[in-house]
C-alpha cells in the first residue's frame, strides 16, 4: 500500500505542481493507519506557488496540499513551536520525502525532527493561569448546569482546555482532534483512562459527580482553580 500511494503521489505532483522542489507524503498514509476516510497528505515546497492549503480528487484518492516556498514554511515550523500544534513538523519529520530536487529536503527534515523532538514552547505562567481560569468559568457551568444537552457541549470545551492545560504546561506538543487524545494518551495513559472513564459514567448515568472531582483533583496539579484576583489585560 505504501508504494501505491508513493506512485499516486509522484503522478499527482507531476501533473499538478512541477516545479516542486520538495515534496513529503504524511499522515495516515505513511504510518499505516489507514482507514475507509484516509486521505493522502502532502507537503510541498515550490516557489512559484503561493502557500496555502489547497484539496483535490485524483485517481480515486482525495489528497490535501499543504504548499509552501522555503521561507513560509520555515515561518510556519516557528508558528507551530508557539501554538503547540506541530501537523507540518510532523509529517516533514516523519513522512516519505518522495521528490528533493536540490538536495534541500533533507535537511529540513533533519530540522523537523530536531524541532518535534525539542517540543513546543512551555507555557507561561501567565497562559497557564488564562487556562485555569477558563476551566473553572467552565466547571461552574458544568457544575450547575441542569440542560443534558448543553453540558455536553461545556463539557467539550471543559476537557479540551484542560488537555491543552496538561500537555502544554509539560512541554508537550497538543493536536486538534484524534491527535489531541493521542497526545494525551501518549503523556499519560493512565490519567487518560480515568478521564475517559468518568466521562463515560456522566454520560450513561447523567451524575457528574465522579468527573467533577476528577478535574478539579487534576486541575490542582496547576495550583487548582483560578477565579478571585485574576487579570487579563486587553490590547
Amino acid at each position: 500500500m505504501r508504494d501505491s500511494i508513493k506512485r499516486i503521489a509522484q503522478q499527482f505532483i507531476a501533473s499538478h505542481y512541477p516545479e516542486s522542489d520538495s515534496v513529503w507524503v504524511g499522515g495516515s498514509a505513511v504510518s499505516g493507519n489507514l482507514t475507509t476516510e484516509s486521505d493522502i497528505d502532502l507537503v510541498i515546497i515550490d516557489e512559484t506557488e503561493t502557500p496555502r492549503l489547497e484539496c483535490f480528487h485524483f485517481l480515486g484518492w482525495k489528497i490535501e496540499a499543504f504548499i509552501f516556498t522555503a521561507l513560509s514554511l520555515e515561518f510556519e515550523f516557528q508558528t507551530a513551536r508557539y501554538v503547540g500544534m506541530p501537523t507540518i513538523i510532523k509529517m516533514c519529520a516523519e513522512g516519505l520525502l518522495i521528490k528533493d530536487k536540490h538536495g534541500n529536503g533533507k535537511e529540513v527534515q533533519r530540522e523537523a525532527k530536531k524541532l518535534y523532538e525539542q517540543g513546543p514552547q512551555l507555557w507561561d505562567e501567565d497562559r497557564i493561569n488564562e487556562a485555569r481560569y477558563q476551566i473553572t468559568d467552565y466547571l461552574s457551568d458544568f457544575r450547575s448546569s441542569e440542560d443534558f444537552e448543553e453540558s455536553l457541549f461545556i463539557l467539550n470545551k471543559l476537557i479540551n482546555t484542560l488537555t491543552e492545560l496538561i500537555l502544554r504546561a509539560n512541554g508537550h506538543w497538543v493536536g486538534e482532534g484524534k491527535w489531541k487524545v493521542r497526545s494525551l494518551k501518549s503523556y499519560d495513559k493512565e490519567m487518560c483512562d480515568k478521564l475517559f472513564k468518568y466521562t463515560k459514567t456522566y454520560m450513561n448515568t447523567n451524575d457528574k459527580t465522579e468527573l467533577i472531582s476528577f478535574i478539579q483533583n487534576t486541575l490542582e496539579n496547576y495550583r487548582g482553580e483560578l477565579f478571585v484576583g485574576y487579570k487579563k489585560f486587553f490590547l
